[in-house]
């Protein structure tokens, strides 16, 4: 019988350092994975050791193979990687930090040690290596990022920031964008132009965000429901609201 997409094919025992097969050096690769949009930013190596002070320190420790020591990543540069969780694979043999970075994680002063690909084609240059600043956000994470220079805004209060006014105006003047936003929307749909409808779907968005942040509301609570949501028939969601 196959096992169920629920569960893993073999159940775990042990603990993670247990799980980890390291290779005949004694070493495992580990791949640096920032928790807040999924950007892989470095793989190194780790010994058993590096392991063990990384999930005692909540840091991201590494063994150095060409100095042969073991290393916390930003001990020199500041660029530090705290870890959320320490992962390992189906097979044991690679290992996963999440972490939250502070600073690029790139010797080369890239945020990603990734910041190198081809150039898509056809056209001029495609082929070519080019180098850019890591791996692009996803579209959930451009979302995030707005959320937050919004709350920045708000905590800094920068001179002449519209989200700024915006919040001074509280919010019964957040509302009345919102409401304005969305109106040019609903027209904006039957239109046929997806690049306006686009852009005004952005302005909805924006406002809503800055309403958020005005009720002091996280967007993750947002993506919190949505995910709540997967699975259910919207019909069931809606019904359950009314009992």
């Amino acid at each position: 019988m196959a096992p169920s997409p629920e569960a893993p094919a073999t159940p775990p025992s042990g603990t993670l350092l247990d799980a980890v097969t390291f290779d005949a050096s004694g070493l495992v690769p580990v791949i640096a994975q920032e928790a807040a949009t999924g950007q892989v930013r470095m793989l190194a190596w780790a010994n058993r050791e590096a392991l063990e002070r990384t999930l005692g320190t909540g840091q991201a420790h590494f063994w150095s193979r060409s100095r042969a020591k073991l290393w916390r990543k930003g001990e020199e540069s500041g660029h530090t990687l705290a870890v959320r969780q320490v992962r390992v694979d189906c097979d044991g043999d690679v290992v996963l930090y999440t972490v939250d970075p502070t600073g690029p994680s790139c010797h080369t002063g890239a945020t990603s040690c990734f910041f190198r690909a081809q150039v898509p084609g056809p056209g001029p240059g495609s082929g070519a290596l080019a180098a850019d600043d890591g791996p692009p956000d996803p579209p959930s994470v451009v979302v995030a990022r707005v959320a937050e220079v919004i709350r920045k805004r708000r905590a800094d209060r920068p001179e002449k920031s519209y989200v700024v006014s915006l919040l001074d105006q509280g919010i019964g003047k957040i509302n009345e964008k919102i409401a304005e936003e969305t109106r040019e929307l609903v027209e904006a749909l039957p239109a046929g132009d997806a690049a306006h409808t686009a852009h005004e779907a952005a302005d909805l968005l924006f406002h809503v965000l800055v309403g958020l942040e005005a009720a002091s509301v996280p967007v993750e609570r947002v993506f919190e429901e949505l995910a709540r949501r997967f699975g259910v028939s919207g019909l069931a969601e809606k019904a359950s609201r009314r009992k």
